[in-house]
């Protein structure tokens, strides 16, 4: 949706010359995978390459976010000055020198390649960002886990929960971590749900007894989890109403049609236009740089039908609104 159709501008038939530098330099597939980057992590980045003579930027190309780490402020800078790129710093290698990259603009001189980091402001974190939906971590990973549970369940054959008693006498203190940490490391846990127990005993008299702990309600407990995580999964992303994901439920703002109208309409003006006015800023700075103004907008994806036209008067912003070329209308 942030994406939505591709990059426009309203007054691209009054400036053909400067819209298709745009057209040019911002290409469909760059700008996809930054804001797909800016979604999902909070931020994004672009290589900006400037041309021979560096009067003009030549090219901008998509550079993913986890291979590039920001240089440490000095006591004197309020900007980040540089990035350090390396494709993967989870096994860089002590010998391995990472390239470092100026950021774009802060330059006396344009270097041949620089960095336009974007992401929105974060009060206390200078350097990066975290992603707009990072409340519902913890529920996007408490699903993850019940589902899981439920399929090691059914594959280990549906057995309940055990309180095991070990009859043959009370070890001393270490000797009961230990056993506890086994079976723990064995048996605890999602993945480890259904297990059976094999044991090895001298006699039947010194057998470990073990006793099913049958868990009341369970199918409800679980159902609550399920609803749960997926209600505050969805308040992370802003999702406004479930029926934009196909998911009904028995609240309703009318039919479902009007629900749908209303929903998509808002969630296209408090969450989907933030992000998008984020990467049109910083597309303004490259074009500035080139000289070019444009007044650019992303092709929205609402259906004609969601969009109220009724108080926009001036055919811009009817462009704006729609993505429908005023030439054409």
């Amino acid at each position: 949706m942030i994406f939505g159709r591709g990059l426009d501008a309203t007054n691209s038939a009054k400036k053909p010359q400067e819209y298709a530098s745009m057209i040019s330099l911002f290409k469909k597939e760059v700008v996809r995978r930054l804001a797909y980057d800016l979604k999902l992590t909070g931020q994004c980045a672009m290589q900006v390459i400037y041309s021979k003579d560096k009067k003009k930027i030549a090219k901008v190309e998509h550079l993913p976010i986890e291979t590039l780490r920001a240089e440490k402020l000095s006591e004197n800078d309020k900007e980040v000055q540089a990035y350090y790129y390396h494709p993967d710093w989870i096994n860089i290698k002590p010998s391995d020198k990472p390239q470092r990259i100026p950021s774009f603009g802060l330059s006396e001189t344009p270097k041949p390649i620089e960095i336009l980091y974007i992401k929105p402001y974060k009060s206390g974190m200078y350097y990066y960002s975290t992603p707009d939906y990072q409340g519902g971590l913890q529920y996007a990973e408490l699903e993850e886990e019940v589902s899981n549970y439920h399929l090691n369940n059914i594959l280990n054959g549906l057995a309940p929960s055990m309180l095991i008693n070990f009859n043959n006498g009370t070890p001393d203190e270490e000797k009961q971590t230990l056993i506890e940490n086994k079976i723990k490391a064995k048996f605890q846990g999602s993945s480890n749900a259904g297990k059976f127990i094999l044991a090895f005993n001298d006699n039947k008299e010194s057998q470990a007894d073990i006793t099913p702990v049958q868990l009341s309600d369970a199918h409800n407990q679980y159902q609550f989890l399920s609803e749960e995580a997926q209600k505050k999964i969805m308040i992370s992303h802003r999702v406004v109403s479930p029926m934009l994901l196909g998911v009904k439920d028995s609240t309703g703002l009318g039919n479902n049609a009007d629900e749908l109208k209303t929903a998509s309409t808002l969630m296209d003006n408090t969450v989907i236009r933030p992000f998008q006015e984020l990467l049109i800023d910083a597309f303004d700075k490259v074009l500035a740089f080139n000289d070019i103004s444009l007044h650019l907008y992303f092709k929205t994806l609402q259906p004609l039908e969601f969009t109220d036209l009724e108080n926009v008067k001036d055919q811009e912003t009817r462009e704006e609104e729609t993505g429908v070329k005023m030439s054409k209308m």
